[in-house]
């Protein structure tokens, strides 16, 4: 019955709003008439043909509103009553063309994913990542390091330098907020480093102390002036 009312409601009220102004127009003539009688028989009909227009008249009004009262408020929350269209599949047609998406792998212990393609540093943007140096670039001097740090459950993080391959890690600062696109805390002084490749890894532990994959980059460290 609702999925009837909302679908007719147009109709509905087309035919009502004709009755109203038809309906309107005899009550103003029966109640003139009635006005106008002097002879009691003569104002008693009159009386009655102006009481049962009225009649007509409030019942359609109310008869409008209601309609736009369940229409309005009631219909959209009944579950089933609007009814959604489904999409038809076309089986003739071609899939489209599409470059690659990322390969996203999951951690072993569930944690935040790592994007392969993202050059294999397990950066993830907007969850993982360095905004300053990227990586690649050629720093020196006292560098202001940034990033994100943007994960569920943060413990704490902690970002790092190695020598490229040699694997001995020196911890430069760490914290313990969410950082997006900002200073992670600290800076570094390369000026007492040997000019050369360095990485930079950045790492974060949840509140559970469990570590999640770090997101490394490589950055090369020029002579100062």
């Amino acid at each position: 019955m609702l999925r009837f009312l909302s679908e007719f409601e147009i109709l509905f009220y087309a035919v009502a709003g004709v009755v109203i102004l038809v309906t309107a127009q005899r009550t103003y003539l029966a109640w003139r008439e009635w006005s106008g009688s002097i002879f009691g028989l003569e104002k008693e009909q009159s009386q009655r043909k102006f009481n049962q227009n009225l009649s007509i008249l409030v019942f359609s009004v109310l008869l409008i509103t209601s309609l736009f009262v369940v229409n309005t408020f009631v219909t959209p929350t009944v579950p089933g009553v609007q009814q959604l269209a489904t999409s038809t599949i076309d089986m003739t047609q071609q899939p489209p063309t599409t470059t690659p998406a990322p390969t996203i792998a999951v951690t072993g212990e569930g944690f935040i994913p790592t994007i392969v393609s993202y050059l294999s540093r397990g950066c993830i943007p907007d969850q993982l990542d360095w905004t300053d140096p990227s990586n690649g670039d050629a720093i020196s001097g006292i560098v202001e390091l940034k990033g994100t740090v943007n994960v569920e459950n943060l413990g704490f993080y902690k970002y790092e330098f190695s020598p490229s391959g040699a694997d001995r890690w020196t911890t430069i600062a760490a914290g313990n907020t969410i950082k997006k696109n900002e200073p992670l805390g600290g800076a570094w002084n390369t000026s007492d480093l040997q000019p050369g490749n360095y990485e930079l890894r950045l790492v974060v532990n949840d509140n559970l102390n469990n570590t999640l994959p770090a997101c490394v980059i490589q950055v090369t460290i020029e002579a100062g002036d």
